[in-house]
């Protein structure tokens, strides 16, 4: 599903295989993240029993970089890695 899709679509959800689609990634991938932890994938997100929903207007907002960046640095290079994270 591409962004112009989603934008045009008639419901406050979308399924994690329509985001994937548009993210180009697997799906399995955001739901692994989101079993994890849900706030390293930027967009909200809703766990509704076993599966996943994403809020459309959400998804938009993070997509069009209306919501903050978190970025990921490991524990471990944590203090090593700043110039390669942009966190000087």
């Amino acid at each position: 599903m591409r962004i112009a899709e989603i934008e045009a679509l008639d419901r406050d959800f979308l399924t994690v295989p329509e985001v994937a689609g548009c993210i180009k990634c697997a799906p399995q991938l955001i739901r692994d993240e989101a079993g994890k932890d849900p706030k390293y994938l930027g967009f909200p997100i809703c766990r509704v029993g076993h599966s996943f929903k994403i809020p459309r207007l959400g998804f938009l907002k993070w997509y069009r970089g209306e919501l903050p960046i978190i970025q990921i640095v490991s524990s471990n290079q944590l203090f090593r890695d700043f110039e390669k994270c942009g966190l000087e």
